[in-house]
């Protein structure tokens, strides 16, 4: 479930958004902190924001995720580091930038198509997510709004004029409603809310009990695609829309409805052994990533190919390249025909693959001799399985061995999620491509807790009975529409339509 929460400056849209998403366990997201750590990347990186050529490069290595803490930042949380004087006015400069907003608000949409979020700011509920399923439009009035923002800075030890601030928030509301781009305004299906004489508490508590009416199923807090997944399928609808051929050598991502929109929209899939001779289009290099060789073989017989290897996977083959290259013989666990696997494999010239199930005693073997090993992991595969092996080697090895947690935090939250929703409900609905390695062990989790999990591509895998109390999870290789359709089709079942409005037959 997504709540936008918009509303002019002083309205308390931050305090509120984040008491709401507490109250209800949902995922704040702090779109200013987003474009607070881009500035300070930016800066960092030494690149100058009006130079467009080195902030796109910038930005395509550049993803947001969240996690239980909030946003994090190339995989890693951010902190006080972006709260300072200094990253603010860094953050209002950055922002005057298009190609950075547009680069934002994508994230932003990727971001709330990943679980339960509610995002606050002044275009939500508008621009970034007209789709949300429940949009709040605070207000109050000027005077009220500016005493609230005295109240602040007095007690942050700012000193103040009450007169100064009516004055500026009067301007600031001026300019925000009358922008050409995005202007503030609340969106037609929003519920507005004047809290001009409520407190905090009442308002929370409102939101919260508009929310909890529109939520029929125990969603989990991270669903849909993940970023690397959404970015890559994004570009390459992107591409074919453009009316450029596009080919690919593999499966972009392990998604088989996805699989078939793309090839509806014009995608090609060549075999390896077809890429002989030059081809007219465009090569995308998928999710998984693929290895040196066949980088190469593509680039030889397309003359333009695209690179969408999910950042964290890509960050994953250089630091086993690094180990490497430190004297380390390094082991990936993870499953040998995985095209991750094969990509990453592929750059190295002394490894070992260790799958789930292999004898770790035969394993240890491997490594008689060796003066230093390194242990990495597929992205996506089980958090306990990796640990389990990880722990045993180092038990046997102890300071011969360093190990590396490669596996995507994404999956990682989602095991969590998949473990809280099975002690909850009676049936797990898991949706997601029947070939993808990260879904299967979402279903393998709910059944090894002893409850019913349901491995659901589309309404056709759903009993008609009933189902008991119901949770939903995905793959991260699942489009949110997928998930859309099996919400509605539980609403419907149920008697209760889209966003919580009763039809003429509800209960």
């Amino acid at each position: 479930m997504r709540i936008a929460i918009d509303g002019p400056a002083g309205s308390g849209k931050s305090t509120v958004a984040r008491l709401v998403a507490s109250r209800l366990n949902f995922t704040y997201i702090d779109t200013g902190a987003m474009y607070r750590a881009l500035a300070l990347k930016a800066r960092e990186a030494g690149v100058c924001f009006s130079d467009l050529a080195s902030m796109t490069e910038l930005m395509s290595h550049t993803y947001f995720s969240l996690s239980d803490s909030g946003i994090t930042l190339d995989g890693t949380p951010v902190g006080d580091e972006i709260r300072t004087r200094e990253v603010s006015l860094l953050s209002s400069d950055i922002a005057r930038y298009s190609y950075v907003r547009d680069f934002l608000t994508e994230q932003q949409r990727s971001l709330s198509r990943q679980g339960n979020v509610v995002m606050e700011g002044r275009d939500i509920g508008t621009v970034v997510i007209p789709e949300a399923e429940l949009k709040i439009f605070l207000t109050a009035s000027v005077i009220e709004r500016a005493r609230r923002r005295l109240e602040q800075l007095r007690s942050s030890g700012i000193a103040a004029d009450l007169e100064e601030i009516l004055a500026e928030i009067e301007n600031r509301d001026h300019n925000d409603s009358t922008r050409s781009v995005a202007p503030l305004k609340p969106a037609a299906d929003a519920v507005t809310l004047d809290t001009t004489k409520m407190g905090i508490e009442e308002v929370v508590s409102t939101i919260v009990t508009l929310a909890e009416k529109r939520q029929k199923v125990h969603l989990a807090k991270s669903v849909g695609f993940c970023y690397g997944v959404d970015r890559a399928v994004r570009e390459t609808i992107k591409l074919l829309k453009s009316g450029k051929k596009v080919f690919a050598t593999g499966e972009i991502v392990h998604n088989e409805k996805v699989m078939n929109d793309l090839r509806e929209l014009g995608l090609e899939v060549i075999e390896d052994r077809l890429l002989k001779e030059k081809h007219d289009g465009v090569a995308v290099i998928r999710a998984h990533g693929v290895d040196p060789a066949s980088e190469e073989k593509l680039r030889h017989v397309f003359d333009e190919v695209i690179d969408l290897t999910c950042p964290i996977v890509y960050n994953v083959f250089s630091l086993a390249v690094d180990l490497e290259q430190q004297g380390n013989f390094v082991v990936v666990y993870g499953k040998k025909n995985h095209p991750e696997v094969t990509a990453l494999s592929g750059r190295l010239d002394k490894y070992l693959i260790v799958e789930p199930g292999d004898d770790y005693n035969e394993v240890l073997k491997e490594f008689e001799g060796l003066e230093r090993v390194a242990i990495v992991s597929q992205t996506t595969m089980s958090n306990s399985d990796f640990k389990e092996f990880a722990e045993f080697v180092k038990e046997k090895l102890r300071g011969r061995v360093t190990v590396h947690n490669t596996i995507c935090k994404v999956t990682i939250q989602r095991e969590s999620e998949a473990e809280r929703l099975a002690g909850v409900v009676d049936t797990v609905i898991v949706i997601g491509g029947k070939n993808s390695s990260n879904t299967k062990k979402l279903v393998r989790i709910v059944e090894r807790l002893g409850k019913k999990a349901l491995h659901a591509t589309d309404l056709s895998d759903l009993p008609q009975g009933d189902m008991g109390k119901v949770a939903l999870i995905s793959g991260t290789s699942t489009p949110y529409e997928q998930i859309q359709k099996i919400l509605d089709y539980i609403d419907k079942m149920r008697e209760v339509t889209n966003n919580g409005r009763e039809n003429e037959t509800a209960r």
